[in-house]
């Protein structure tokens, strides 16, 4: 009477060793082709010249800017200040002090040192005014929440700007890490590589085969907008206690711009809505960019030196009405819809 339950025992037993080879196997398939596939190519790129990185003793950030670091090129120059930022100086003081915070975008990533969005808007704002760029390529919300700390620990901003792209919605150690960027991992390495192959695998598939598409803003946003979107309000409270005003710029990309329409208007009407039941100030000039969309961004939904001008005209602009208004939260949420 035990012979039938012994010998189904013995098939599951057997069937789970089978499973643990089969994925000791793919495991030991996927290192080799980590090991001598993408290890290779993350650190020829970490040892670039061209490379303006380096590791950061955070943990929680893996890697930063690299102090004092200069690159000269004939299409572009970037210059790190011993603090860290994208500035040609290291003083971070001033009458007044307006700290961009963001990603690759208010970083001006393959723009010269004077293109990019603090160049522009330190040009428009004046001498009386300081525009220091906190924007690090890469960083989604949890690390630009550590970001932040690193404002306060550097200077106290009178203002906090940040330009909120919806890549910032990505959670590393997910699918939605992008397993195809490549600067978090030249710094941190996967110790499983089976779940880095099908995260990028899927991350890869979401983007359709382009640069970027609104399926792959979507999803990204919304796998992550419960768990991101709190931080972004811990910000604007964090910022507050310190006496500092923080204002969110929703950055529209190039790739949603589909027939006359903006076809991530409901997402951004799903964050302001957030934003403003937060009582956070919040911009999405997404007018502005309809102008000339190719124009003011290239095919990466990266700003173009004329798309700076763009967005630091945008911020200068609402910056000064708000503050001519007599209810400013509820005017920059309206300048969202």
């Amino acid at each position: 009477m035990n012979a039938a339950p012994a010998n189904l025992a013995k098939k599951l037993a057997l069937l789970a060793v089978g499973v643990l080879a089969a994925g000791g196997l793919l495991e030991a398939a996927c290192q080799a082709l980590y090991a001598f596939g993408v290890a290779p190519q993350l650190a020829a790129q970490r040892s670039d010249s061209g490379h303006y990185y380096e590791a950061s003793d955070d943990p929680a950030l893996a890697y930063r800017l690299k102090p004092g670091c200069r690159i000269e090129k004939a299409d572009r120059d970037v210059r790190i200040n011993r603090h860290g930022l994208r500035d040609d100086s290291d003083d971070l003081g001033g009458t007044a002090v307006v700290a961009l915070l963001g990603d690759s975008v208010p970083f001006g990533i393959a723009l010269a040192q004077d293109q990019t969005p603090a160049a522009a808007l330190q040009r428009l704002a004046g001498a009386d005014v300081r525009i220091l760029n906190f924007g690090v390529p890469g960083y989604g919300i949890e690390e630009l929440r550590r970001q932040l700390e690193r404002i306060f620990a550097l200077c106290r901003p009178d203002r906090i700007c940040y330009v909120l792209n919806l890549n910032d919605f990505s959670v590393r150690g997910t699918a939605t890490e992008g397993g195809d960027n490549g600067l978090y991992r030249m710094y941190v390495r996967p110790a499983l590589k089976t779940p880095f192959f099908v995260r990028k695998a899927i991350y890869r598939s979401m983007k359709g085969g382009r640069m970027s598409s609104v399926r792959w803003y979507r999803w990204l946003y919304e796998s992550n907008q419960t768990r991101l979107l709190p931080i972004v309000r811990q910000m604007a409270e964090s910022a507050r206690a310190r006496g500092c005003e923080f204002v969110v710029v929703l950055f529209p990309p190039a790739v949603a711009y589909e027939d006359g329409t903006f076809a991530l208007q409901d997402v951004f009407a799903e964050i302001a809505g957030f934003l403003r039941d937060n009582q956070i100030p919040v911009l999405a000039p997404v007018e502005e960019f309809a102008s000339d969309v190719r124009g003011l961004q290239d095919d990466t939904d990266h700003l173009t030196a004329a798309g700076s001008e763009v967005l630091a005209a945008a911020i200068l602009r609402t910056d000064r009405r708000r503050h001519h208004a007599p209810n400013s939260a509820a005017r920059a949420g309206r300048s969202s819809q």
